[in-house]
């Protein structure tokens, strides 16, 4: 076996663990401190992309510069803020004395609400947005 070939897999199997890692170390930092199983956070964090992505073509046409490109970001974090709030108000709080797989099962619901609602939005193919403007190389 090439040597070579064997650091690549290494690396391979590195960046796949450290992938599960944070998905992992976001569950139990969720479930922590919120005692809530929330699977929908990463929905939510998708759903993010989805308003940036939205929100910088927008931006770039009102203002010229890479402030458009951080401010878009910075009003998607805050579009999704909001969504969390409604969805804590909504649902959270009515699931805090319930069981976890209870939880577990209604914010797995809310994953599959909003994966549906971006296909519905965005449609299924892949959406590519503009580089940061300090990244372009």
């Amino acid at each position: 076996m090439d040597p070579s070939f064997i650091v690549i897999q290494f690396l391979n199997g590195l960046a796949t663990a450290s992938t599960l890692f944070i998905a992992a170390c976001g569950l139990t930092i969720i479930f922590g401190v919120t005692r809530i199983v929330n699977f929908a956070h990463g929905s939510f964090y998708m759903l993010g992309a989805y308003f940036a992505v939205t929100y910088i073509p927008r931006l770039l046409e009102m203002w010229y510069g890479p402030v458009s490109f951080w401010v878009s970001i910075l009003a998607a974090a805050v579009t999704v803020g909001l969504l969390g709030v409604v969805m804590e108000v909504l649902l959270l709080r009515r699931i805090y004395k319930a069981p976890e797989l209870f939880q577990l099962l209604a914010t797995f619901g809310v994953v599959l609400v909003v994966e549906d609602l971006v296909i519905m939005g965005w449609g299924a193919e892949d959406i590519f947005g503009p580089r940061a403007p300090g990244l372009r190389g």
